[in-house]
């Protein structure tokens, strides 16, 4: 089977469908093909879990938040999927780490991918919060940078306030009070406050957060006669004569029959581990390719909040609405190199315990050496290149992380006691963060694999996008800022149509 399209799409997650937004918005005769290998994980193809009617779904995604531990909720989602021994089910849907592919991340070893219709855009806490200073691309205009994130936040739906709407929630203000001293700021747009979260609050009913098919509609309901979404198909090769690409060899993984779909315009929207790994199957291989893996290190930590300390009681805890797993989402930002560490701070009531998770990220050095390195002789489970991870943290990472420790101790000993075991340094890839591999730059010079419209070098129609494009070294969650290079990548699709 053949299909010819003006733009095909990889990937259906949130970048993926930033861009057929953005596209079939600025060009809406234009036909759009988006392709998917996962399939749908609840009856709502794109929908956010905690927005499942499935109430088995629902609950195991409320369950797992509120232990708020990334790490954890990957683990347990992989016991929920559909995997059969040690073999692999192409109709498996959920959260997978990328180790059960038959690749080596031994490096990388909280490393994890999404297999569904939707991609981690079903399953993500939904935090959005915006870089600041060094984290935004300083060869990008500003004023077009500041344009394109004002779109993202709209796109992704972000709103600042209240997780509970309609409630009071006296343990509130009282918080912000005490870490607003105990980690200050010296910009006033920079303190302690709501966390961003991308989502529409409900009186009664759980926080609504932001899944795909809020962004695209049209991508997963099939209400647009000029859009076809295919799932269950694995684009296994990019075909090209070494300049454009001429094909998008892909199989039906239940069936095998093999197809290839012709687009004028073509955009991997991947994430950072199976986009690289996809070109370098197809012989796409710019030296960047792979290199510059990045990620912020994950610090995780919890502390009971002392109800006394703040003229309270533990009767003054307010309880989220049935499937909602946390009371509030707060926000510790970074600011700059002074203070490259980001606070995401979770208020919870789980096991009978009022917690506040004090989670930190903070912000790792950019090297090439951190990088994948895909095989030509071995295959993983879907015959794909092999991967195996390179990553370490530098002596100047260790030092961060030491710092940013302190910074941890510090705002929990101002709302409870704070025990040593309750907190830890995650492994890498335990964020889910990951950055860098498939790197936008102002040249071609080796250092970047896509120009600042996200078109690989040397191609006229080969395009990329997701966070593995991001170029700069985060402390925030990374969805917001590859969100804006995505409005940025689209715009450039568009006007090439």
């Amino acid at each position: 089977m053949t299909d010819n399209y003006d733009l095909v799409i990889v990937g259906t997650g949130p970048n993926g469908a930033i861009i057929a937004n953005q596209v079939h918005q600025q060009a809406p005769e234009a036909t759009i093909l988006v392709l998917e290998a996962g399939r749908e994980i609840t009856s709502v193809p794109g929908e956010h879990l905690v927005e499942a009617d499935e109430s088995a779904m629902n609950a195991s995604y409320d369950d797992l938040m509120r232990r708020a531990r990334q790490i954890e909720y990957v683990k347990d989602a992989v016991s929920m999927s559909a995997i059969e021994g040690d073999g692999w089910d192409p109709e498996s849907s959920g959260v997978f780490p990328a180790a059960f592919f038959g690749h080596n991340f031994a490096a990388f070893p909280g490393a994890s991918v999404a297999w569904n219709i939707g991609g981690m855009g079903v399953h993500w806490t939904a935090a959005t919060p915006w870089p600041y200073a060094e984290e935004i691309p300083a060869f990008l205009p500003r004023d077009e940078w500041d344009a394109d994130l004002e779109t993202a936040r709209g796109l992704l739906r972000t709103y600042v306030g209240p997780l509970v709407a309609g409630v009071h929630n006296p343990f509130e203000q009282p918080l912000f009070a005490a870490l607003r001293e105990a980690v200050p700021s010296p910009d006033p747009a920079r303190e302690f406050g709501y966390m961003p979260m991308g989502g529409v609050p409900r009186q009664g009913e759980p926080f609504a957060r932001t899944g795909p098919r809020d962004i695209a509609p049209f991508v997963f309901d099939g209400s647009e006669p000029n859009v076809t979404l295919r799932s269950g198909v694995l684009v296994h090769r990019i075909e090209h004569d070494g300049s454009r690409v001429t094909g998008l060899a892909y199989r039906d993984l239940v069936t095998g029959e093999e197809s290839t779909a012709h687009g004028a315009q073509v955009m991997i929207a991947g994430d950072a581990l199976r986009t690289p790994q996809l070109l370098w199957a197809s012989g796409i291989r710019p030296t960047a390719l792979g290199a510059y893996l990045n990620e912020h290190a994950t610090i995780d930590g919890e502390v009971d909040i002392d109800a006394s300390r703040f003229g309270l009681t533990d009767a003054d805890i307010i309880q989220p609405p049935a499937g909602e797993p946390f009371i509030g989402s707060f926000w510790s930002p970074s600011i700059g190199a002074a203070r490259p560490a980001h606070g995401q701070l979770m208020e919870r009531e789980f096991e009978g315990r009022h917690k506040l998770s004090v989670g930190w990220y903070c912000a790792t050095e950019i090297r090439a050496e951190n990088r994948i390195e895909f095989s030509d002789e071995l295959t993983d489970a879907l015959g794909m290149p092999h991967m195996t991870v390179h990553f370490s943290y530098s002596d100047a990472d260790l030092q961060e992380i030491r710092r940013t420790q302190e910074v941890q101790r510090t705002a929990a000993a101002v709302i409870g006691n704070f025990p040593t075991e309750d907190r830890e340094v995650q492994p890498p890839g335990a964020s889910l963060h990951y950055t860098g591999t498939v790197r936008m730059g102002p040249d071609d010079d080796g250092t970047s694999v896509v120009d600042t419209n996200g078109r690989v070098w040397g191609f006229d129609n080969l395009y990329l996008a997701g966070n593995g494009v991001i170029p700069t070294a985060l402390t925030c969650n990374s969805t917001l800022t590859g969100a804006t290079l995505s409005v940025r990548i689209a715009r450039a699709v568009a006007s090439s149509l």
